[in-house]
């Protein structure tokens, strides 16, 4: 279910969001036709677009709300993670490197992360016969 208002308040682009409409013609329930007449629809009437494909009796109410449940927003929240993910590296790179920041005190600090031994080493010249040590 998409409204016009959706694709200029997202900071991701067409390429990395796949809107409902695509995934009903990549399962065979539309045509892209059918597509760009709901579409049109949409902007006429300001209706949403599940609900003008259900108005027209072309995809059950009930197919719309399990696609956007199961397959639309899940997808689009694994994108939107992908990119704050990747812009986060972008920032932490600009800082390492100086160019964000006026002042040494705002940069960090490669952090090295500590884990755990999940199995005790032998201490060197250790004549532990029948303990085996490997994996």
């Amino acid at each position: 279910m998409h409204n016009s208002n959706d694709r200029s308040s997202s900071s991701l682009n067409a390429q990395q969001r796949k809107r409902l409409g695509g995934y009903l013609v990549e399962a065979g329930l539309l045509t892209p036709a059918q597509i760009d007449v709901a579409l049109n629809d949409q902007k006429l009437t300001g209706m949403r677009f599940g609900e003008i494909l259900a108005a027209r009796g072309w995809v059950k109410q009930q197919t719309i709300e399990y696609f956007m449940s199961k397959v639309v927003l899940p997808e689009q929240r694994v994108v939107k993670q992908a990119q704050l993910s990747k812009d986060t590296v972008k920032q932490e790179s600009t800082l390492a490197q100086g160019n964000g920041s006026t002042s040494g005190a705002d940069q960090r600090q490669p952090t090295r992360r500590e884990l755990p031994i999940s199995k005790p080493l032998p201490s060197v010249g250790s004549s532990d016969g029948d303990v085996s040590w490997v994996g």
